[in-house]
């Protein structure tokens, strides 16, 4: 789960450092591509969420025998979603040419929920650590099981696989922590390298602004 709050805060980090130097200095090719890319963060924050509180919290409460086990960090999603959706309208409003891509907005926009999300990444950590408590489970397992489940019902929407999935490459540094969690996403690395040659490439032009490669390893943000 650490994996994916770290994607999400890297991905936003990669869109504030940016929007400024885009909007100043980019064509209108680089704006629309960054709108985009900046846009499918906002599905990738609403697709976690929406797993979480369908599936996954669900389900954590049910296996511990404690119903509601994780409703305090569920329902923390509801002190950020409607300013996330605001800052969504608005790229979408960029996309569609019906706005124009203002970095000051951009950031003024981020500012507005970013605080309250990061609290929130930190707390649902705090919460899965506390988890240790509930020791005839076997929480490793579980997540493993569920995520594996997740990823293959997800990979299976076209949408997904070219607008969301690339996202877990390009906004996860490999090298992170001496490379520990180089194996994310958990996919066999054939599999990977199929799932990158066919869909990573249909949206190139938007993973440009990413901080990591097509191989998840860093590099300069291009408007930094």
């Amino acid at each position: 789960m650490s994996i994916v709050h770290n994607c999400l805060i890297r991905g936003i980090n990669s869109v504030y450092n940016q929007c400024i130097n885009v909007t100043t200095r980019g064509t209108d090719t680089d704006k629309l591509d960054f709108a985009n890319y900046a846009f499918q963060w906002t599905e990738m924050v609403h697709e976690h969420h929406s797993s979480e509180d369908s599936t996954i919290f669900p389900s954590m409460g049910e296996i511990a025998g404690v119903p509601g086990l994780m409703d305090v960090n569920s329902n923390e999603h509801a002190v950020f979603h409607d300013k996330i959706g605001q800052y969504a309208d608005y790229l979408k409003g960029v996309i569609q040419g019906k706005e124009k891509l203002d970095g000051e907005k951009v950031k003024n926009l981020i500012d507005s929920f970013m605080p309250e999300l990061h609290t929130h990444l930190g707390n649902e950590i705090d919460t899965l650590v506390d988890l240790e408590k509930y020791d005839k489970v076997d929480w490793d397992a579980w997540f493993k099981k569920e995520v594996g489940k997740m990823i293959k019902d997800l990979m299976g929407q076209y949408e997904y696989r070219i607008n969301i999935f690339p996202l877990s490459i390009i906004l996860h540094d490999k090298s992170f922590d001496d490379g520990v969690w180089k194996t994310f996403p958990p996919i066999p690395y054939v599999v990977g390298l199929v799932l990158r040659w066919m869909y990573m490439y249909k949206n190139q032009h938007w993973w440009r602004f990413a901080g990591c490669d097509f191989k998840g390893y860093p590099k300069e943000l291009p408007f930094a």
